[in-house]
């Protein structure tokens, strides 16, 4: 048997990605206000900001919101929710539900007119999020 075998590689599944990592120097309450103004842009309409508790890993951002389009009744407001989280040092993530479709929506640039100190700095892994309660 050779020393380097001809083994086949053993292929890792990739990694699934659900939504974009952000940093800014705004400050969690500017950036909510920036993030505000800009889905509503998209949206046409203010959407419900809604609260939501964080069960992804440690450190627990400061703020988590569940953001959902006006109008969407109660039943469907899991499946088609966009989150965000905000950590105190200008860490944020959004994970959207058709980021695998549309991994750089306008909201992004709408969002980075609002924040010149907005920079997309990854992706969001499935095992880095979790939320409950919407």
């Amino acid at each position: 048997m050779p020393l380097f075998g001809n083994r086949r590689r053993q292929r890792q599944p990739a990694p699934s990605y659900i939504g974009r990592k952000f940093a800014s120097r705004a400050g969690v309450e500017e950036s909510l206000v920036n993030f505000r103004a800009a889905m509503t842009q998209q949206l046409g309409s203010e959407p419900e900001f809604l609260t939501v508790r964080w069960t992804g890993p440690d450190p627990v951002p400061e703020t988590v919101l569940a953001i959902v389009p006006h109008g969407v009744p109660p039943t469907a407001r899991s499946r088609t929710a966009s989150y965000l989280a905000l950590w105190p040092d200008g860490t944020m993530y959004f994970v959207a539900p058709d980021y695998a479709v549309r991994p750089t929506p306008p909201l992004v640039g709408m969002w980075k007119m609002r924040d010149s100190s907005l920079t997309s700095v990854g992706s969001v892994g499935g095992d880095e999020f979790g939320v409950t309660g919407i």
